[in-house]
C-alpha cells in the first residue's frame, strides 16, 4: 500500500488513532506477529539523523547559573541523557542509565563531553545526591518547564541523544538493559575508533552451545505457533506454545506468545494469568508488561493498565498496541496533549506498516 493510499485508508476511520478501537487494531496486528517491530526507530520529533542540534542555556542542578551546552562544541563528539524520575518506573532506569555513564566518563575523559538533561519539576534533591559521586565531571541541566526537551522533541525518556564532532544527530538510544555496551560502541564509532563493522559485531550475540532434543523442540513449537499466529490460527498457536510451555517452563518466550494469542482473542482474564507468570520469570521484561497492561486495558480497568502501558512505553521497541491504549487512556483522561503526541506515534506507525506489507 502507498503512503497516499494508507492516508486515505485512515481518512476513514475516526477521529484520532485511539479511536481505532482495540479489536481493529488487534485484527491489524495479528496478521504478522512482527510488524509491532517494524514501525519508526527511537528518535527526536524535531530532528532526524545528520540535523544539527541546537546549543541551549540553562541552569544546573549543582548551582551554576546559565551555563551553556553545545553540541559538537570544538569538534568534540558530545552525549546528552534526558530523563526523568517520574512517574516511578521511570526512575529506576533513569539512574541506572546516569550509572553507566557515570562508569564511561573517565574513559572518555577529554574526547567526549557528557551531560544530563533532567526533565522533571520535582525530586531534584533525589538526583543531586544519586549524581553526588560523579558531579564534578558530568554536568546535569535543570530543565523544570521541559524548554529543551520539548525544543529538541524528546518523545520518550529517558534516552541518550548522541552527537556528532559536527553537531549533527549521530543516534538516539533509548534506556535498554545493554546500554552501557550500546553507548560505548557508538562513541568508539564516533571517535573512529571502530568502524560499523566492529559496531555491529560487538552487538552480535555469540554462537550458543549445542541445543538439547528438548530445547529444539520448543524453539519448533514456539516458531510453528507463531506461524499459526500469522494464519490467524490463534487457539491453535495457543496449543503450541502452551505445549511448549510444558517442555521448558522457565523459557519466557513461549509464555509471552501465548499471551498475546490470548490476547487476539479477547481472552482477558488467561492473558492477565499468562503475563504474571513471565513476570515471575523476568520481572523487568518488556513483553510482560506491556502484555499485562494490555490484558487490563481490554478488561476495561484502565487504573491498572494505565502504570503498566506507561512503563511498556518507555521500552527501547514500545509495541504499536500500548501506544494506542494509552493514547485512548489520556484521551479519555482529558490530557489531550499526551493524547496528540502519542496520535501522531500510532498513525506514522500505522503508515509505515502499511507501506512495507503492500507496496
Amino acid at each position: 500500500m502507498t503512503v497516499s493510499a494508507c492516508t486515505q485508508f485512515l481518512s476513514r476511520l475516526p477521529r484520532t488513532a485511539a479511536l481505532l478501537g482495540f479489536s481493529l487494531l488487534l485484527s491489524l496486528l495479528c496478521q504478522h506477529n512482527s510488524w509491532a517491530d517494524e514501525g519508526e526507530k527511537a528518535t527526536l520529533r524535531n530532528f532526524k539523523s545528520g540535523d544539527k542540534l541546537p546549543a541551549f542555556t540553562l541552569d544546573t542542578l549543582d548551582g551554576q547559573q546559565g551555563k551553556t551546552f553545545t553540541p559538537g562544541k570544538e569538534g568534540k563528539p558530545s552525549m546528552i541523557i534526558f530523563f526523568s524520575i517520574r512517574p516511578e518506573f521511570r526512575q529506576k532506569r533513569s539512574l541506572a542509565l546516569l550509572s553507566a555513564m557515570a562508569a564511561l566518563i573517565d574513559q572518555y575523559k577529554n574526547r567526549i563531553e557528557i551531560a544530563g538533561v533532567f526533565s522533571d519539576d520535582q525530586g531534584a534533591q533525589t538526583v543531586k545526591d544519586y549524581i553526588k559521586p560523579f558531579a564534578t565531571k558530568m554536568a546535569v541541566y535543570n530543565d523544570p518547564k521541559k524548554e529543551v526537551n520539548d525544543r529538541y522533541g524528546v518523545f520518550m525518556m529517558p534516552l541518550a541523544v548522541m552527537i556528532k564532532g559536527d553537531g549533527t544527530l549521530h543516534e538516539v538510544i533509548p534506556y535498554t538493559y545493554n546500554i552501557r555496551e550500546l553507548i560505548d560502541g557508538n562513541f568508539k564509532l564516533m571517535l573512529g575508533d571502530w568502524t560499523k563493522e566492529q559496531l555491529q559485531a560487538s552487538l552480535t550475540p555469540s554462537e550458543e552451545t549445542a541445543k538439547s532434543d528438548e530445547e529444539k523442540e520448543y524453539i519448533r513449537r514456539v516458531n510453528y505457533g507463531k506461524i499459526m499466529m500469522g494464519k490467524q490460527m490463534h487457539s491453535q498457536a495457543a496449543r503450541e506454545f502452551s505445549n511448549a510451555i510444558k517442555l521448558m517452563p522457565k523459557a519466557i518466550e513461549a509464555h509471552l506468545e501465548l499471551g498475546f494469542a490470548h490476547i487476539a482473542m479477547k481472552e482477558w482474564d488467561k492473558a492477565e494469568e499468562v503475563f504474571k507468570k513471565a513476570q515471575g520469570i523476568d520481572k523487568e521484561s518488556d513483553g510482560a508488561i506491556a502484555g499485562l497492561g494490555l490484558a487490563y486495558y481490554g478488561k476495561g480497568d484502565t487504573s491498572k493498565a494505565l502504570p503498566e502501558l506507561e512503563s511498556a512505553f518507555i521500552s527501547p521497541e514500545p509495541r504499536l498496541e500500548v501506544i494506542i491504549a494509552l493514547a485512548d487512556i489520556y484521551e479519555k483522561k482529558g490530557d489531550n496533549t499526551k493524547a496528540n503526541r502519542l496520535n501522531k506515534l500510532a498513525i506514522s506507525r500505522l503508515m509505515t506498516m502499511y507501506d512495507q506489507r503492500w507496496k
